[in-house]
């Protein structure tokens, strides 16, 4: 497809952010937009991964420690956590699920939708204390000296990409619009990491789908 072409299907506002940065190379701009776009679902599904890989080792640490039906005990008017002051968001995601679900109603169907920012919050400081400051523990390989908030700010990182991507806004641009994948970069990092202290060995796990170095790779040398 020739960039006119493109450019209509795209739009020139979308486009032109490409094309600056690649000073006016209509070429290297096209290259560049379809590269960000491999680069972002490779990404997203490393996230998805992670995301599951996550929401997992929170579900089966509190099955431990708070019984099959902690969830939904979160959310008891009496005795749930979640009520607690400043769990407001979490609360009303989950009440929402359930109420949404309706006779489809599971654990295991709240857990798969939930969002990526509810076990984020988790981690906060309200949800994390209302729960009994231990949810530290699903990270059995957290090193020494870490703490909730370093997870949580991490987290906060993770789910700023994800939010990204979904709204399909370019990764491939540094601040000043300069092209780089360092904001990729620190973001796919930071989930190997979090996937170190949640006790996983993050190239078995992702082997045969990761791809995120390959494209950032493929964009540094445009």
């Amino acid at each position: 497809m020739i960039y006119n072409q493109f450019e209509i299907a795209v739009s020139t506002s979308r486009l032109q952010k490409y094309l600056n940065a690649c000073g006016g190379d209509c070429r290297k701009a096209m290259k560049l937009y379809k590269a960000n776009v491999r680069l972002s679902q490779k990404m997203f599904g490393v996230m998805s991964v992670f995301e599951v890989v996550l929401r997992n080792s929170i579900d089966k640490y509190y099955i431990g420690i708070k019984g099959n039906s902690w969830l939904a005990d979160a959310i008891d008017e009496a005795t749930g956590y979640l009520n607690n002051v400043g769990c407001e968001h979490s609360l009303h995601s989950v009440n929402e699920i359930i109420h949404n679900l309706g006779i489809k109603y599971t654990h295991d169907n709240v857990i798969a939708a939930l969002s990526f920012g509810f076990w984020t919050f988790q981690f906060g400081s309200k949800e994390y204390a209302a729960a009994g400051n231990t949810l530290l523990a699903a990270f059995p390989s957290l090193p020494i000296g870490k703490h909730q908030k370093d997870v949580y700010k991490k987290l906060q990182s993770i789910n700023q990409i994800r939010n990204r991507i979904a709204h399909h806004e370019p990764v491939c641009f540094n601040a000043y619009g300069f092209i780089s994948t360092n904001y990729v970069l620190t973001k796919y990092n930071q989930i190997m990491e979090l996937l170190v202290w949640l006790g996983y060995k993050p190239r078995k796990l992702l082997f045969g789908f990761d791809g995120v170095k390959k494209e950032i790779d493929f964009i540094n040398r445009l």
